[in-house]
């Protein structure tokens, strides 16, 4: 995803079942809520519709990390890195 997106502030996992009403998890450093009512599943689903909306494609994805990876093996000090 792209620096300038904001993330998720708490990890979210949506449930959905063939036979069965969706489940909505999310958690914080003080709770833990499974939740099923229909405005919880709403927000959640817009919510990894913008999150794959932002995503880069697997051809970005690899591109950034090969950023990544280079800066980390630049040395500030021009002493070199023990980085492979």
């Amino acid at each position: 995803m792209p620096a300038s997106i904001c993330s998720f502030r708490s990890p979210v996992t949506l449930y959905e079942f063939g036979k069965a009403a969706p489940v909505v998890y999310s958690e914080t450093e003080t709770a833990q809520v499974w939740a099923q009512d229909s405005v919880a599943v709403a927000r959640t689903r817009r919510l990894f519709e913008r999150l794959d909306a932002v995503a880069l494609d697997a051809e970005q994805s690899r591109r950034k990390l090969a950023e990544y990876v280079s800066g980390l093996r630049e040395d500030p000090h021009g002493g070199g890195t023990d980085l492979a």
